[in-house]
């Protein structure tokens, strides 16, 4: 997984959905968006979203991934599974990034027929 440069908008601290969650599910949230592929879709291991977004601070996994059903509940991601292994797709990631020469995902989208699979 390699993090990748991303824009922030300055409207995203006026975003009801982002200012409904806490400080901490804020941070991964935005750290989530650096993780991110060309495609907004990355791997749900809380372990290595934790070592990524909060690489001097302990979150147990089991806090990591209670953050992303919070984000998730906010409204801002779907995660998902595909063959067992669990994902995340950022919403609207089209609206907000502007890739420039982007890499086509290796990973699988997050809809099978139009319907999610809950990770």
């Amino acid at each position: 997984m390699r993090a990748r440069i991303r824009t922030l908008k300055p409207e995203i601290w006026e975003d009801e959905a982002v200012g409904s969650l806490g400080p901490w599910e804020r941070l991964l949230f935005i750290g989530l968006i650096t993780m991110a592929d060309d495609e907004g879709r990355l791997r749900a291991l809380p372990s290595a979203i934790g070592g990524h977004v909060f690489p001097y601070d302990e979150h147990p996994p089991a806090k990591i991934l209670k953050w992303l059903e919070n984000v998730e509940r906010a409204g801002l991601i779907d995660r998902y599974s595909h063959d067992g292994t669990a994902y995340v797709q950022i919403k609207g990631w089209a609206t907000h990034q502007k890739i420039n020469r982007p890499t086509p995902s290796a990973l699988p989208a997050p809809s099978m027929n139009g319907v999610l699979t809950p990770a």
